[in-house]
């Protein structure tokens, strides 16, 4: 039994917020897509709750019993806009949105997001993705959100951010 006195803080580094890294493409329905890597996030915000169905029948005594059968996955993730010497933000956000006003793939985009350290955290998907502004004031700094919907398919990749490639080194996420 764990008592109160054995209750000690866990030992090691503290994990960042800043530690997730996002990738996008805009040909997700292709074998091998490339990514793009989307560095200018913040408040990057995956949700998947369980899609539950009542499966209680007499054997469950009264209880109710629930079975998963898919997953609703959201994420809202706002990125800072960054011009370059022409005026043009950076070429992920204009994919970005691109592909929320249906210039690219029906508004459909593939992504992939992982932990920089954590070999556990890393998905993949396709969702459908919607823009607005966030800042409007008169002396902001220009960021959007995307709003993004799941189209089903969430499933766990092997982390990008750690894998070896043949050259020795590891992969970033950031175009392979």
């Amino acid at each position: 039994m764990t008592t109160f006195a054995d209750i000690a803080p866990t030992q090691g580094d503290t994990g960042n917020t800043f530690e997730w890294i996002w990738d996008i493409t805009a040909d997700p329905f292709i074998e091998d897509p490339t990514y793009l890597n989307v560095p200018d996030i913040t408040g990057l915000t995956p949700a998947a709750p369980p899609k539950l169905q009542d499966s209680t029948t007499y054997a469950n005594k009264g209880q109710t019993s629930q079975s998963k059968t898919g997953e609703d996955f959201t994420m809202q993730v706002q990125v800072k806009g960054v011009k370059d010497e022409t005026g043009e933000f950076q070429p992920e956000l204009v994919a970005l949105i691109e592909a929320a006003d249906g210039i690219a793939s029906d508004n459909i985009i593939g992504y992939r997001y992982y932990h920089a350290t954590s070999k556990a955290l890393a998905y993949a998907g396709t969702a459908a993705v919607n823009w607005s502004r966030v800042n409007t004031g008169n002396d902001g700094i220009e960021f959007f959100q995307f709003d993004l919907t799941g189209q089903g398919d969430r499933r766990k990749i092997p982390n990008p951010a750690l894998e070896t490639s043949n050259d020795g080194g590891t992969g970033g996420g950031s175009g392979d």
